[in-house]
């Protein structure tokens, strides 16, 4: 997308040479005149005939009386007349929030339904933060918010210009209550959809966000929540929560806990962990009872839970982090949110801030794993690491737990849980190491001894670690006739993963979990294969 698709001219309009102007571009165009106190928003298919209007002796002109002195013309190759009256919708309503000028116009103008709107919705997203640059909007009150000593997400993680852009782009899509219906018996609410990889720090803005409303008096008699499925990031976030003035641990809540009553804003984080009626376990009873409560059947989910029980939707979602076939699929996603009656309303979060690898490493490993990539790639100030024995990397491990903490060892489903019964049995017997499966899921990462524990699929999706010591397990190997990575099923024990799911389909979400182990390294992730063929594979793309 390019960020300068559209300008914004200013032009001295107390000097009435209106005829003198020379238009960068002569298409429809939005404008905003101004005195540094008062504002009048418009558009236009011809911007010098139009500012002679407003500076008419008519009696009907009400603006005259302002004694505007700037005119700001905001306009570009796209700008057509049905995106400008958008635009110029979106300006009133966000203005008048921001509180910069006295926004003077009589009503709010039209609000267009058009078949581009997603399109130009993202070029508004850049246009806004042109507008904050030339001074005509304030900072945005969150900033200072989110930055006071009384607020910290997490001590590894800091806000990054680009998170604070789409905080921005977020909150003024709230301000402007665009997501709303275009027609109320005709269309349905639109969701706010933030795509993005993993490290590009999608849960703090979720959070950020989420203390921002908390916090913001506009929003004091709003019922908002915070939604995750995966229990053990909903427990991190809580405990994070009832440390924060202002905020408390009732706040992040299950999705069938959102069935139990209506709210005017849910943020939903890792959206793509949301759940549907297949290989759910004892979470069933659960599942039922959420449908029975909105008087839905088994066929909805959790997703329909959250559109149905909330008047403004924020979803945080990356479809590349699925790992199960209890998550709602992508392609069915897909299908519910860009539905004609429904649509969405995109926000892209595109910078890698976690992993200090940068931003090619996320698609590196998929490219990897899925036998993409054409060459191995190097990441400066990044260990990136295989390993031929598991001793070693164990120790290494160790050393970076002493210097940094937060170090962890995670593997696939691979070996079964014999310590649940007998806590004196081995669960994974490795190069002569023998440890246990995670003990818990919520609270393992602030647990001391959680250090010599496994982590699985079901302890850190969401969750960050200064280094990742990932094993990859006997469920997959390397077959070189076929020059391909595939699933061993005796070797994986995961049942609620596999009943029921086809071969590729179980590979899919094997490999996915997999990826998801190898991008939660913020400083580093070492890898050791079990497979030997599968090893020398890995070590084409990993230095050892």
């Amino acid at each position: 997308m390019k960020e300068n698709m559209f300008t914004i001219t200013t032009y001295n309009y107390s000097d009435e040479n209106f005829d003198q102007w020379v238009l960068e571009n002569d298409y429809h165009c939005v404008y905003i005149l101004e005195n540094g106190r008062d504002a009048y928003i418009g558009e236009t298919q011809d911007a010098k005939e139009r500012a002679a209007q407003h500076n008419s002796d008519s009696p009907k002109n009400k603006n005259k009386k302002y004694r505007f002195i700037r005119i700001h013309i905001i306009t570009g190759l796209l700008m057509e007349e049905t995106p400008a009256k958008h635009y110029e919708n979106l300006f009133i309503k966000l203005m008048k929030v921001d509180n910069k000028f006295n926004i003077v116009n009589g009503n709010d103008g039209q609000r267009p339904h058009y078949y581009r709107k997603n399109e130009f919705e993202l070029y508004f997203d850049k246009l806004w933060l042109k507008l904050e640059k030339k001074g005509l909007i304030k900072t945005k009150e969150f900033e200072t918010i989110i930055n006071s000593s009384s607020y910290k997400y997490s001590p590894h993680t800091t806000l990054t210009e680009a998170q604070h852009n789409t905080l921005t782009s977020i909150v003024h899509t709230i301000d402007s209550d665009e997501t709303q219906p275009h027609k109320e018996k005709a269309f349905k609410i639109r969701p706010i959809l933030i795509s993005g990889d993993a490290g590009t720090g999608k849960t703090v803005v979720a959070t950020s966000l989420f203390y921002y409303l908390k916090s913001n008096v506009r929003f004091k008699d709003k019922k908002i929540a915070l939604v995750y499925a995966n229990p053990s990031t909903r427990s991190e976030i809580q405990e994070v929560f009832k440390n924060i003035k202002g905020l408390h641990k009732k706040d992040v809540i299950s999705p069938v806990a959102l069935t139990k009553q209506h709210y005017d804003i849910v943020i939903c984080d890792e959206a793509q962990r949301l759940r549907r009626g297949k290989n759910l376990g004892k979470y069933f009873v659960n599942f039922y009872k959420g449908n029975e409560r909105l008087s839905f059947d088994n066929t909805h989910d959790e997703l329909d839970w959250i559109l149905e029980n909330s008047r403004c939707t924020i979803l945080f979602y990356d479809n590349k982090q699925s790992t199960g076939p209890s998550d709602i699929t992508h392609k069915h996603f897909e299908e519910r949110l860009h539905d004609r009656k429904r649509g969405i309303r995109p926000i892209q979060l595109d910078e890698q801030m976690r992993i200090k690898a940068g931003s090619g490493y996320v698609p590196y490993i998929y490219d990897v794993l899925y036998q993409r990539a054409t060459g191995i790639t190097l990441f400066e100030n990044y260990e990136f690491k295989l390993f031929d024995s598991f001793a070693d990397m164990v120790g290494l491990l160790d050393e970076k737990e002493h210097d940094v903490g937060l170090c962890r060892l995670c593997t696939g489903y691979a070996w079964r849980w014999n310590a649940r019964e007998d806590k004196t049995l081995v669960d994974i017997s490795l190069d002569g190491v023998n440890i246990q499966w995670n003990t818990q899921t919520g609270g393992w990462l602030s647990n001391p001894d959680a250090k010599k524990e496994m982590g699985s699929i079901y302890t850190l999706p969401g969750l960050d670690l200064n280094y990742a010591g990932v094993v990859i397990g006997p469920d997959l190997f390397f077959d070189t006739h076929d020059n391909t990575i595939k699933v061993n099923k005796d070797n994986f024990v995961d049942d609620k993963v596999k009943n029921g799911v086809t071969d590729l389909e179980l590979r899919e979400y094997i490999l996915n979990t997999y990826a998801v182990f190898l991008i939660r390294g913020i400083r580093g992730t070492y890898v050791y294969v079990c497979d030997n063929n599968l090893r020398e594979y890995f070590k084409k793309y990993i230095v050892g």
